[in-house]
C-alpha cells in the first residue's frame, strides 16, 4: 500500500508545482484586463487619501506661519497620520496587483514597476516618521524620494497599455 501511495503523492505534488494559477494571465491584454479594474477600485480611496494629506499639509503650513506652537504640533501629527494612510492605501493596492502573476514576457517590467511603487510607499512612511520627529529636512527629502520613485514607476510602465494603472492619483 505504501509503495502505491508514494508515486501518487509525488505526482500530485509535481502537478501542483507545475500548475499555473487559475487567474494567471497568459497575455498582456488579459493581464491588463485583470489589473486595471483593481486600480479603478482604488481611484476613490487614493484620491481621498491624497486630498486628506494635501489639506493636512496646508494646515501645517498655516499653523507654522501663524506661530501657534500647539496648533502646529497638532497639524504635524495629523499630516503624518494622513501621509501614513496614503502609504497604507497605496500598499494595499500594490498587494492586490502583486497577487496577480503577469505574463512571463512582462514579468520584469511589472516587477520593476511594483518595486518602484513599493519604494514610494517606504519613502512616504519614512517621511511621516521624520515629520513626527520634526526632522523637517529629512521629511522633505523623503517626499522628494517618493516623488522620484513614483515617476520612475510611471516611466517603467509607460506604453504598457494600462488605462487606469500608472496614472496618478491611483499609483
Amino acid at each position: 500500500m505504501r509503495k502505491a501511495v508514494m508515486p501518487f503523492v509525488l505526482s500530485v505534488g509535481l502537478i501542483a508545482v507545475w500548475a499555473t494559477p487559475a487567474n494567471a494571465a497568459s497575455t498582456r491584454a488579459e493581464y491588463i484586463a485583470q489589473v486595471d479594474p483593481i486600480c479603478q477600485s482604488f481611484v476613490g480611496p487614493m484620491g481621498d487619501a491624497w486630498g486628506t494629506f494635501t489639506r493636512a499639509f496646508k494646515r501645517t503650513t498655516r499653523a507654522g506661519k501663524a506661530g501657534n506652537t500647539k496648533a502646529f504640533l497638532r497639524a504635524v501629527k495629523n499630516e503624518s497620520q494622513s501621509l501614513n494612510q496614503l502609504a497604507a492605501t497605496r500598499a494595499s493596492l500594490i498587494g492586490q496587483i502583486a497577487a496577480l502573476p503577469p505574463p512571463e514576457a512582462d514579468a520584469a517590467t511589472i516587477g520593476t514597476w511594483l518595486n518602484h511603487l513599493r519604494q514610494e510607499v517606504a519613502f512616504e512612511s519614512a517621511g511621516a516618521s521624520a515629520n513626527l520627529k520634526l526632522q523637517i529636512g529629512k521629511y522633505f527629502r523623503k517626499l522628494r524620494q517618493a516623488d522620484k520613485a513614483e515617476r520612475a514607476g510611471g516611466q517603467a510602465i509607460s506604453g504598457f497599455g494600462f488605462q487606469v494603472c500608472g496614472n496618478p492619483p491611483v499609483v
